[in-house]
């Protein structure tokens, strides 16, 4: 069964397996928005699709990234 992911713009990502839709939206996310996605992100990505079916999945691939900047925890 493929895995699917879709994106905000209409682009339908699908593969066979999750490392080739991870390279799927890596390679959609740098050609049609101009954003360079980590491995990590795009398999974000994909996990969230595969929830969203039960669930929401972010509006924007950045968005379904923590900001580190925004850490509220304290070391004291």
């Amino acid at each position: 069964m493929d895995k699917v992911l879709h994106c905000d713009c209409g682009f339908e990502a699908r593969a066979a397996g999750e490392e080739e839709l991870v390279a799927e939206v890596q390679r959609h996310a740098r050609e049609a928005h101009g954003m360079a996605l980590s491995h990590e992100e795009a398999l974000l990505l994909t996990f969230q699709a595969e929830l969203g079916r039960h669930g929401t999945v972010a509006d924007s691939p950045r968005s379904a990234i923590p900001d580190p900047s925004n850490n509220t925890t304290s070391d004291s």
